[in-house]
Formats: C-alpha cells, structure tokens, sequence
C-alpha cells in the first residue's frame, strides 16, 4: 500500500461526508480493513478494488502504484478463464 493511496482514500472519503463504518459497509469489508487501508498499511488487492469501485478511480500516479501487486495482471486474465 502506498502513502498515495492512503491519502487518495482518507480525501475522497472525507469529501464525500463518509465514515469509515460506513464506507466499509459500502465496499463490504471491515472497518479495520478501512481504517488500515488509511494508515497506509498492506490490504488485499480484493479490499483495494472494493474501495475504489465504492469512491472512483483514483488518481493516475496513484493507480500506478496500486498495480505493483500483480493483481492487475490476474485481473485481464479473469475473462478468459
């Protein structure tokens, strides 16, 4: 997890009048989940696609860093499967 994405999700949840109770109830996830996810710390590549799906795409040089999981990757393959 990057100091960028922390930022990116603590702003946009912040923006949009949102608790962390509440955005991990949106996402389906724990509120520890959100509350690490914020602090910068290693979430799951499944949590980080929840939380984004939940408040946007984040911004570019944010994303890049999100992909250095691989999870990318196994994501374009998914359809093929």
């Amino acid at each position: 997890m990057t100091a960028a994405f922390a930022r990116w999700l603590r702003e946009s949840r912040s923006a949009r009048g949102l608790t962390q109770q509440a955005l991990a109830e949106a996402a389906g996830l724990s509120h520890k989940t959100v509350f690490r996810a914020e602090r910068g710390e290693a979430v799951s590549a499944y949590s980080r696609e929840q939380l984004t799906a939940c408040l946007g795409s984040p911004p570019p040089e944010t994303a890049d860093q999100m992909g250095q999981s691989g999870h990318f990757i196994l994501s374009i393959y998914r359809e093929l499967l």
